[in-house]
């Protein structure tokens, strides 16, 4: 959802329908040891971003002078706004964009001076009119630099997101990377021969290690909402996340908020009845909200014969109000799905119950078996304490109050000054 200067984070709902207990075969849980193809797939990856790096290099090259400049404009942007250009000093008199600024900040302080002499309203007024001029010619230049940030970027997109997913924060076989550095050039060329790699790569020196390579980050602490300085909603979520080898799962527990003249009656009353269900107070007209869960999940190939992706408790062979969350595995795309919690699920959460997310390989024939052909268990750290607090924030009316408060209604019923997008 996006409510004009005040944008908010909308989930996405996409959520396959839930199995029912006779829909999942007995699955055997407990994969023993890594995926089948995890070499073959981790080498190919090795191979296939020793040119991707290069290339992502090349574009960061390329955009850092826009993107510097961007950023510049944008602190002149808030020195104006605070009146105090402190923060950006010094300005350089040969560009033009910083002497217009300092010539505007002399002149203000003269008005200001005048002000306090004088206490002429119409001082004040002047003021705050040419403040709001220096500032939409900064918001210009600001924007039209961003604009060129993003048709460069979306000039490249398709190839940079497949690396970005693939390459960034991956770690990287060595012998792959030293074959294909034999005929490329990149970054991750000079680190693979090192004896002592850079922060920026890390390797192993067999694929099969990769699957011992295991990070955990506990449960986070939820806050209240809060107004970045990027005009959107923070706050209100909690999250943890799982790595094994270059397997990444993440999982978040936060708001989904939706205007509600954006939703069909027929979902602005499954909205209602979930919260009812719930017995949550969510007292905001405007907007529909529901807990939601957001999966994110890195892989975008097979790392076995798996056809399903499960989100669950406990032991996938005793499926019965174990399943949260399941969808096909779809090849070339990572997953980033979110969708309503279903109650039950958030009471087991609330107890610290973890999440596992099984990929399965569903067998043929309606007796065929399933295969877990690998399982990530999210950390339980904190889960119960910050599940418990996020989710009483959520149900006591206190989301409404601070989103009314951060958003606030105008006289007409709807967002202060801000139309619904």
């Amino acid at each position: 959802m996006k409510i004009t200067r005040y944008p908010l984070v909308l989930l996405a709902c996409a959520v396959a329908a839930p199995l029912s207990a006779q829909d999942v075969p007995p699955t055997q849980t407990e994969p023993p040891g890594p995926p089948p193809r995890l070499a073959e797939v981790e080498l190919a990856r090795s191979r296939s971003c020793v040119p991707a790096l290069a290339r992502l290099e090349a574009v960061d090259r390329a955009l850092e002078p826009l993107v510097g400049r961007a950023e510049r404009v944008r602190a002149l942007l808030a020195a104006v706004a605070l009146e105090d250009t402190v923060r950006v000093t010094p300005l350089d008199p040969s560009a033009e964009l910083e002497e217009a600024v300092r010539q505007w900040y002399v002149a203000d302080q003269a008005l200001a001076e005048r002000y306090v002499r004088e206490a002429d309203e119409a001082v004040q007024d002047q003021r705050v009119a040419e403040r709001e001029r220096m500032e939409e010619r900064l918001r210009e230049v600001a924007d039209d630099l961003d604009g060129r940030v993003e048709r460069a970027l979306a000039a490249v997109s398709g190839e940079l997101g497949e690396a970005t997913v693939e390459c960034e924060d991956a770690v990287f076989v060595r012998s792959a990377v030293l074959e294909v550095c034999d005929t490329t050039v990149s970054p991750v060329c000079a680190a693979a021969r090192a004896t002592e790699a850079p922060a920026r790569f890390r390797f192993v020196e067999d694929p099969e290690d990769l699957w011992d390579v295991e990070q955990l980050r506990p449960w986070s602490e939820p806050t209240s909402l809060f107004l970045t300085p990027g005009g959107t909603l923070g706050g209100a979520r909690t999250s943890a996340h799982v790595r094994r080898g270059n397997l990444v799962l993440g999982v978040q527990l936060e708001p989904m908020i939706r205007p509600r003249s954006a939703v069909s009656e027929e979902q602005a009353a499954q909205f209602d009845a979930n919260l009812d269900s719930l017995g949550f107070t969510f007292d905001d007209p405007r907007f529909v909200m529901a807990p939601a869960l957001a999966l994110r999940l890195n892989a975008t190939r097979p790392f076995g014969d798996e056809t399903h992706y499960f989100l669950h408790f406990g032991d996938l062979s005793d499926p019965p109000n174990q399943v949260v969350w399941q969808a096909p595995l779809t090849t070339g795309e990572p997953v980033r799905v979110a969708f309503p919690a279903p109650g039950w699920a958030l009471t087991r959460m609330a107890e610290g119950d973890p999440l596992h997310l099984t990929a399965v390989a569903f067998a043929e024939g309606p007796e065929g078996r399933a295969t877990a052909v690998y399982s990530l268990l999210l950390p339980s750290i904190g889960q119960a304490r910050s599940l418990a607090a996020l989710l009483s924030y959520m149900g006591s009316g206190r989301l409404a109050r601070d989103l009314a408060t951060l958003v606030p209604p105008s006289e007409s019923g709807g967002s202060s000054g801000h139309g619904a997008g």
